[in-house]
């Protein structure tokens, strides 16, 4: 493998790999970037609020009445109606943190977990899901999944000696990578969110939700919840629900 070498005032020198950030480099020079007819910050209203217990609050998905929550850090997914307000069951992790989630159809369901770099298509009976295969995304770590009709979207960041680069990844409805988009002017980008004809990411550092043209890979705006540490976000076909680290669950009108 290639190496450089960088020679430092205080620690004389140092060689790493030149691949130390391959997400970066093969992503064939595709990049997510502002249109040239940026449209600023969206309004927004919010609509109602429901709490939620004290957790490390990632991933939304909408199922019907209910809103799932998935939990870093060990923590369980939550199963939480939208009606009451109440979590209505729990759900054991496939792995140590889980972040996005997403349905993979046949009642199955696409996980991200931050800690093993993995993408896992699990089956979930009495209350555990279950890994059905487990795809590594190393040295990236995968934050947000969506699954778009048969298009699957991961968003990914690669740390590394030069900061971090994010990229969103483009793969099959089995789990094969197609393409790999970097991702410009969306800071530490955490969830995604499909409304029917954009793509919606979440930015964990900028507390706002960015309005994506998938096809043009251009960023359209944003709206910003005031939620601190902006993570979740699902669309039930009228609106949006977000959440936050330690935030509770708010609905959101465009």
């Amino acid at each position: 493998m290639k190496k450089y070498i960088i020679v430092t005032a205080l620690t004389g020198v140092i060689v790493f790999d030149f691949l130390a950030f391959p997400q970066t480099l093969l992503h064939g020079g595709k990049i997510l970037k502002k249109a040239k007819n940026y449209q600023s910050m969206i309004p927004v209203k919010r609509i109602r609020k429901i709490r939620l217990p004290e957790g490390y609050h990632e991933g939304l998905f909408i199922d019907g009445d209910n809103v799932w929550v998935n939990n870093g850090k060990g923590g369980k997914t939550w199963v939480v109606n939208l009606h009451s307000g109440r979590v209505v069951s729990e759900i054991e992790p496939v792995a140590g943190f889980s972040e996005g989630i997403t349905s993979a159809r046949d009642g199955k369901y696409w996980i991200t977990d931050w800690t093993e770099k993995k993408l896992y298509r699990v089956t979930i009976e009495k209350g555990k899901m279950t890994a059905e295969c487990g795809i590594s995304l190393g040295p990236a770590r995968p934050t947000g999944v969506i699954r778009v009709g048969k298009r699957i979207f991961v968003i990914t960041w690669t740390r590394g000696v030069l900061g971090t680069r994010y990229h969103l990844l483009l793969l099959d409805g089995l789990g094969n990578i197609l393409d790999k988009i970097g991702i410009e002017n969306i800071s530490e980008p955490s969830q995604m969110a499909w409304d029917g004809a954009h793509l919606w990411i979440t930015s964990w550092f900028d507390r706002r939700a960015y309005k994506v043209d998938i096809e043009k890979l251009e960023i359209k705006g944003y709206f910003r919840p005031n939620v601190k540490n902006l993570t979740g976000i699902a669309w039930d076909g009228k609106s949006f629900w977000v959440t936050g680290t330690k935030a509770d669950l708010y609905q959101i009108e465009i």
